[in-house]
């Protein structure tokens, strides 16, 4: 194993797990930005098209996490309890499962293409352009998006520096072919969805591949018999409910407020929206980055009773991503141009999407501690809680604020309701966790 889980000093370890995941992360992050960026290129009606189909790309995403966050965080509780046989099976069950879902979706998905996207409300110029660049991410996921799924459990298993490794090299092939694809070859939008499919499926090929070959791994897969597929798959589903819940609230949230934004203002509101998601994203990404280090130790060691090490990795993670939260909120606040900028050069669209990022974040510095908070309890196994207090953040909270602000201040009302939920939803759930850092000290004494 790359690093002993149940051993080593908990802040060395936090760094070695969190940076290599973190670095990963980014790139995913940076990979997805720079296509927004050479989309913002072609024209804002591009961009919009990105953004307004999210809704379907996220609801994909929400199986995918489902299996793919669920077996990560079982394969962790499985291996602190020394159960390598069930660990191995719950990764070969992870890769059936992937597979299988996104040969249904994407049929589905092109069964009902054209109803599907009249429902999103896209407008008749952005259509062609929406139209052809989710028809090949949707397709072209059926082999792109199952290394994704598995590669969080390379994190599982302490192989922190090969998942980093993995997504920065397909990363910076997407870096280096959209450019080539939408401009060289003329391909505008369909080029983006190209080049976003091509370094996903060559992730994909060197996920499977290292997890057939590689021997120092503590698992592999392979073709197995599970004796227990029933059991291993109702709490593989319980694991990483959680994450698909709030997937697809989200899905039902982005799908509310781009609809809200057109009724309320334009593309361009819908653009801006777009650019400040892509700036948050990039943020997301490394706070999730110490969370997936925080839930490797985490995990790892409630199963194994070491108490104290949890309560320490929880306090270190929750530490740093208030850092981080706090410096990016600084950036967005005095420099939101300059953020913004990096996606277009379109002064209307630049304008609104500088004002509007600076309200729509303005409960940042609380986001990182309710991030860690809620999804600590996905990794000790109480995926009720971890979905309520995700539940809050995702759509109890904003669609609610969104019916009441957005009719009296319009677009603004919206940015201000994605602040009024991050800032209740927070509060709670930072309120749970002082509960629990104080639970896990009684439990370290006890044990």
């Amino acid at each position: 194993m790359e690093h002993d889980l149940g051993m080593e000093k908990v802040n060395r370890l936090l760094w070695r797990l969190s940076v290599p995941a973190i670095l990963g992360m980014l790139s995913s992050a940076i990979f997805n930005i720079v296509d927004r960026i050479f989309v913002g290129k072609i024209n804002p009606y591009a961009l919009t098209a990105v953004g307004i189909t999210m809704p379907i790309q996220i609801l994909q995403m929400a199986f995918v996490l489902l299996i793919g966050i669920g077996s990560s965080a079982l394969i962790s509780l499985k291996l602190g309890e020394g159960e390598k046989e069930e660990a191995e099976d719950l990764l070969y069950l992870a890769s059936k499962y992937i597979i299988g879902f996104l040969i249904v979706f994407a049929a589905i998905f092109l069964v009902f293409l054209n109803p599907i996207l009249t429902g999103l409300g896209i407008s008749e110029e952005v259509l062609p352009y929406a139209k052809e660049y989710i028809v090949i991410i949707i397709v072209g996921s059926i082999i792109g998006i199952p290394g994704y799924c598995l590669n969080n459990s390379l994190r599982s298993i302490g192989q922190a520096k090969t998942s980093m490794k993995i997504i920065i090299v397909t990363s910076i092939m997407n870096m280096i072919l959209d450019p080539i694809l939408i401009f060289g070859f003329d391909l505008g939008i369909k080029g983006a969805a190209i080049g976003t499919v091509l370094s996903q499926m060559t992730l994909t090929i060197y996920v499977y591949y290292i997890f057939l070959t590689r021997q120092d791994f503590m698992i592999h897969l392979k073709k197995r018999q599970v004796k227990k597929e029933r059991e291993l798959a109702k709490a593989l589903i319980k694991m990483g409910s959680p994450s698909f819940f709030v997937q697809i609230l989200a899905t039902g949230v982005n799908l509310y407020m781009n609809t809200s934004l057109l009724h309320y203002g334009t593309d361009l509101d819908v653009a801006a929206v777009t650019i400040i998601s892509s700036i948050f994203s990039f943020y997301h990404m490394v706070v999730t980055g110490i969370v997936q280090g925080n839930n490797a130790i985490c995990g790892y060691n409630w199963g194994a009773k070491q108490y104290g090490r949890v309560r320490s990795s929880l306090l270190l993670s929750l530490l740093y991503a208030g850092i981080l939260s706090t410096v990016l909120f600084l950036l967005v606040q005095f420099f939101p141009h300059g953020i913004v900028d990096l996606f277009t050069k379109q002064e209307e669209l630049r304008d609104v999407a500088a004002r509007g990022i600076r309200l729509y974040l303005a409960m940042l510095p609380l986001v990182g501690l309710q991030t860690i908070s809620s999804q600590y309890y996905q990794a000790v196994g109480a995926a009720r809680r971890s979905s309520a207090l995700s539940f809050l953040r995702y759509g109890v909270i904003v669609v609610p604020a969104i019916m009441v602000f957005a009719p009296q201040y319009g677009v603004q009302g919206i940015y201000a309701s994605n602040a009024i939920s991050d800032g209740i939803a927070s509060v709670i759930a930072i309120a749970y966790i002082i509960h629990e850092i104080r639970k896990l000290r009684q439990l370290e004494l006890m044990f």
